[in-house]
């Protein structure tokens, strides 16, 4: 008989063990979250105040998810794109883009090229 109650006295204990793991678990966990929660703030600089060059980065898919530069040169209107292989920074490509912003007529559109063009003049 008496191993009987030993062993329903060690059952409790072991729930009682178990269910406080179990709340000190919970309780770190939710302070680690609320204390160390990611920072979804975007860092960065605007646009406006660059000396005549915009950097951006990124992944190129179509190379092995190869970590990519973008570089653009505002008062030339180029974009070059470099990527990284291995250890060293290759060019991949670059881009002429003063012929991108003049809008061209392809066919019947709405509202029309000239239309647009007279109304930014217009302002």
């Amino acid at each position: 008989m008496p191993q009987g109650k030993g062993r329903e006295r060690m059952s409790k204990q072991g729930w009682l063990t178990l269910v406080l793991g179990i709340a000190i678990g919970i309780n770190a966990v939710l302070v680690a979250s609320l204390v160390g929660g990611t920072d979804r703030t975007a860092q960065g600089e605007a646009g406006g105040a660059s000396n005549g060059w915009l950097m951006s980065t990124g992944i190129i898919a179509g190379k092995g998810n190869a970590e990519a530069l973008w570089l653009y040169d505002t008062n030339n209107k180029k974009l070059a794109c470099y990527f990284q292989n291995g250890k060293t920074l290759e060019l991949l490509s670059v881009r002429d883009l003063q012929y991108d912003y003049i809008p061209q007529a392809f066919g019947r559109q709405d509202p029309a090229v000239k239309d647009m063009k007279e109304g930014t003049r217009g302002n």
